[in-house]
């Protein structure tokens, strides 16, 4: 069933867990997303960034998340993941989205403000909840050692306040990305910026993060979580293997590999975030 995100994380912050975010690039990663929810009786958020356009054309994208959704047996919300603008953001909910994030993380403090309250008044205008991004999430390869890249606290109320969001994207120490190495996430930050909001927070950059992490950020108040690239990686690898294991390659069989990568992955996560049995 297709539900609005705010529904989701409202229930996530209440009950203490995560639901999963997952970036879906094909028809795909959709079947096996969807498949692993209703296994699990899971609600989950099928989502697509703007930096994925080029793969994965929203205006194709966005028919199947939403069909995908009305049919499911488990809540469902659509999303989109890292708007660059206000009109990539405009241009989503036209197309369905029942949530939107505006990503202005990169922005002065008061730009990204300026641009996310107005997404924000255009977003409710129509019945569609909203997320933002404050700190610097890194970027796997990039240096930040000599950039302060957490999320301030004080700064985090007074954003919440001034632009009027439904989710708070936070920056803990996570990155984008395939990571080289397992990060350390400042869980103590985390626990301030929960304590000082009751804003549903949401992690990015999932993809690589430890177990023990994982399960400190979802008992402290990261409602929702990001998952893009363990998806890549489970449908490359499977694929691989199945390409090395036979002389003549089979597009049929190759899709069925591609749904189950995607369906067990999901399914991984969605254990991890404790988010089973909650539908």
């Amino acid at each position: 069933m297709l539900v609005q995100l705010n529904e989701l994380l409202q229930d996530a912050n209440a009950k203490g867990y995560a639901v999963g975010a997952f970036n879906c690039l094909s028809q795909e990663n959709i079947e096996g997303a969807v498949r692993a929810a209703e296994e699990l009786r899971s609600p989950i958020i099928l989502q697509l960034a703007e930096v994925q356009f080029p793969c994965a054309p929203m205006e194709l994208m966005a028919p199947m998340y939403l069909e995908a959704a009305r049919r499911a047996s488990v809540p469902v919300a659509v999303h989109l993941d890292h708007g660059q603008s206000f009109e990539t953001c405009a241009a989503a909910i036209k197309l369905g989205f029942g949530s939107v994030m505006f990503d202005g993380a990169n922005l002065p403090f008061d730009e990204n403000v300026a641009i996310t309250s107005a997404v924000s008044r255009m977003a409710k205008a129509m019945g569609v909840d909203v997320e933002a991004e404050l700190g610097k999430v890194g970027d796997v390869g990039v240096d930040d050692d000599k950039v302060d890249v957490f999320t301030d606290v004080e700064e985090s109320a007074e954003f919440i306040a001034r632009t009027g969001v439904d989710a708070l994207a936070v920056a803990i120490g996570n990155q984008h990305g395939r990571y080289v190495a397992t990060p350390k996430l400042n869980i103590a930050r985390l626990i301030e910026l929960h304590e000082r909001n009751s804003m549903p927070l949401v992690l990015h950059g999932g993809s690589g993060t430890s177990e023990e992490d994982f399960k400190a950020c979802i008992h402290k108040g990261i409602c929702k979580i990001n998952v893009a690239t363990a998806i890549q990686v489970g449908i490359a690898d499977d694929v691989k293997r199945y390409a090395d294991s036979t002389e003549r390659l089979d597009y049929i069989t190759m899709k069925g590999i591609m749904v189950e990568a995607s369906q067990r992955v999901v399914a991984e996560h969605i254990r991890l975030f404790e988010s089973n049995n909650r539908a």
